[in-house]
């Protein structure tokens, strides 16, 4: 394992579809990750999305490398404006009685080394913690996806 990858895992109490959903879905990303008007699962395509940040627009530039729902969904994602680097994030699915465990990894993260202390591994550990410890929690406990015990 390269010291540079990203390894989460979260387990969500919903099946692998009512996640692949949440992970998918323009309407339902745009509650817990980031609006992409652009967003698409198609191997190939290429979607963008900006962040805001001290002032600043940040660009993500993404290129879909796998999408088999509700198993795996694998794309490249870019700072074309602060880096020259790529990197790839790889979310995988796997169902658990029940529940869904969702397996991040964010590999080549070295690559970004020319962008500045924004683009550490510390920096997108913590937003992956973030993004998928509450965000994504906090939605799939709002939204009807999320099985009510």
């Amino acid at each position: 394992m390269r010291p540079e990858t990203i390894h989460i895992e979260r387990t969500y109490p919903i099946s692998a579809d009512k996640l692949w959903q949440a992970l998918t879905n323009q309407e339902s990303m745009k509650d817990w990750f980031f609006e992409i008007p652009n967003f698409t699962t198609e191997v190939g395509g290429e979607f963008e999305f900006y962040k805001s940040n001290n002032d600043k627009n940040l660009m993500h530039h993404c290129q879909v490398v796998e999408s088999k729902a509700p198993e795996i969904f694998k794309f490249t994602w870019r700072h074309p404006k602060q880096s020259q680097g790529t990197s790839v994030i790889t979310w995988r699915l796997i169902p658990r009685r029940g529940a869904t465990t969702l397996h991040l990894t964010h590999e080549g993260l070295e690559n970004f080394k020319d962008a500045g202390e924004n683009y550490t591994h510390a920096k997108f550990e913590s937003g992956w913690e973030r993004i998928l410890g509450e965000s994504l929690n906090k939605f799939l406990e709002k939204s009807s996806l999320a099985i009510k015990s």
